[in-house]
């Protein structure tokens, strides 16, 4: 999980489907993960407390993932109805998966299932692999594992990929430390010439 949104809407999702009563009895249990060494849900959810605190240099642990998609500085963890809730009320677990675990995850998937995996999904099948070795799950319970995005490889083989250039990129460095109004007006002036490019 990145933002968590994906946990949180399944959770809410579970607790209605029980609500309906035609879907059994039996609560879900939240298995999430994050890509390692930026892991501030799993920290602040293994150490027990519902306060978020990000690490040190939190860009730098960031730049250090393979899935970037996971890397969310602000989730909504700590307000009601967020990700700690939904943990607690789920019995849920969190998993800090390695670069190294998530590559090996998505070769194995590659080669059993025929298809690569987008970064994110590789940290999920690693996952359950954790999940699996700690005895969290076993081979008698109903699993459901999101598997967010791949085949990149499979299409460049068979398809030639074109990649766009964007029309407009609003460099960071070049506003940081202006005011909100220097930012405005740079912001504005690129917008400016994009738009006289596309008309004239």
């Amino acid at each position: 999980v990145g933002s968590g949104t994906g946990g949180i809407a399944a959770w809410e999702m579970s607790v209605r489907l029980l609500g309906d009563g035609n879907y059994g009895s039996s609560k879900m249990h939240l298995h999430l993960s994050q890509n390692e060494p930026f892991t501030p849900i799993k920290d602040a959810w293994e150490a027990g407390i519902r306060e978020l605190k990000l690490p040190d240099n939190p860009r730098g642990r960031i730049s250090e993932i393979r899935a970037k998609v996971l890397s969310n500085r602000k989730p909504p963890y700590s307000i009601t109805g967020g990700l700690y809730d939904a943990l607690t009320d789920s019995g849920g677990f969190m998993y800090g998966i390695t670069n190294r675990a998530a590559v090996s995850a998505g070769n194995l998937f590659g080669e059993t299932e025929g298809i690569d995996l987008d970064p994110a999904a590789e940290v999920a099948v690693a996952s359950l692999f954790k999940a699996v070795k700690m005895k969290r799950v076993s081979a008698e319970e109903l699993i459901l594992l999101n598997i967010t995005g791949g085949g990149y490889k499979r299409l460049a083989m068979d398809e030639r990929i074109i990649y766009s250039k964007p029309d407009l990129i609003l460099d960071y460095e070049a506003i940081k430390g202006k005011s909100i109004k220097d930012k405005r007006d740079k912001i504005g002036e690129k917008i400016a010439l994009l738009y006289e490019k596309a008309y004239i």
